[in-house]
């Protein structure tokens, strides 16, 4: 399989990703009556990347295999528990094709729900002792919160700098991918220097992966992403090509308007997607996402030559090509 046609699915087969999956079905759920049925938004669905990442990175070197497979785990609980509490903020009514928790059952059990996740998360790490992984899991959560509320500060901003961006994608996206990257390579018992070029590829790996996923909300067809094309604009998020496009001499002042005045009718609408074609700026993002992957790969260099390390190349490859 060549590197572009390669799936989020391809993971799967990964040696450890049954078993996260197993702890994934145990751990979403309690004694309760409702946990059970809450649990599908952690068990249905979802690319496993976070996870696939610790597998991967903690097998460069000697781990104790469950040790790994929990942290894992733990990365994947954190990652649901955010979405959960994202779907409240964006007044989402799907994830996954599915209807959100707070659709179906009111922001109370939402926010109840994702708390329960970080906590059966945090449980998984303290089993170990893994201190390290635990404190890294936690600061990516505290950022994870100051870039939503940094984001939130932005909506509809059209004063907002490329800086601006970079700086809450960060904190949203490329500091987790960073910390799963990490903790896994720290589950083998490697020292900071070690763990380094793992932390240092999740870390322009998440830059590449949101800016695609950025892309994608303009170029993408609903089928594939879940959700009307330009859902993120409307909403008042400006992301890296419409932050190029507002600086544009032809087009940012129209673009500007739009924004200003929230006149997203469907003509408006084809006008940027129009634009962002014509001014070239899909293609300068996706150039910019190479770069940050070719970026990302050349830590690789530095690790063993193991079959890990391939599957990483092709995995950063594929972040940028896809679909969904």
């Amino acid at each position: 399989m060549t590197v572009y046609q390669m799936p989020f699915t391809e993971l799967q087969s990964l040696k450890g990703l049954k078993q996260v999956e197993a702890r994934l079905r145990e751990l979403s759920r309690g004694s309760d009556p409702l946990t059970p049925q809450f649990s599908n938004t952690v068990t249905i669905g979802g690319k496993r990347l976070r996870p696939a990442l610790v597998i991967l990175c903690g097998s460069f070197y000697p781990a104790v295999h469950n040790e790994l497979v929990d942290v894992a785990t733990a990365t994947e609980l954190i990652h649901t528990a955010s979405l959960v509490h994202d779907d409240i903020i964006d007044h989402a009514a799907y994830r996954r094709g599915r209807a959100t928790i707070s659709a179906a059952w009111g922001n109370q059990q939402a926010v109840l729900y994702g708390d329960f996740l970080f906590a059966r998360a945090f449980s998984l790490l303290t089993k170990h002792g893994f201190s390290g992984i635990l404190g890294k899991m936690t600061h990516a959560i505290s950022l994870m919160c100051e870039g939503e509320i940094q984001q939130s500060n932005l909506l509809y901003d059209c004063k907002i700098k490329e800086a601006d961006y970079l700086a809450y994608i960060h904190k949203k996206t490329a500091y987790f991918l960073a910390a799963c990257c990490a903790a896994g390579a720290e589950a083998c018992g490697l020292t900071p220097s070690q763990v380094k070029p793992f932390e240092n590829f999740g870390l322009q790996l998440g830059y590449a992966f949101q800016l695609t996923d950025d892309l994608l909300d303009l170029t993408g067809s609903s089928e594939n992403t879940g959700k009307p094309v330009l859902q993120d604009l409307r909403e008042g998020y400006l992301t890296f090509p419409i932050i190029k496009l507002l600086r544009h001499p032809i087009y940012g002042i129209r673009t500007h308007n739009i924004i200003d005045e929230r006149q997203f009718t469907g003509e408006n609408v084809e006008f940027i997607c129009r634009s962002l074609q014509e001014s070239g700026i899909i293609e300068e993002t996706y150039h910019k996402a190479r770069t940050l992957t070719a970026r990302a790969k050349r830590n690789l260099d530095k690790l063993p030559l193991k079959p890990a390390r391939a599957i990483l190349s092709r995995l950063a490859d594929y972040v940028v090509r896809r679909s969904y």
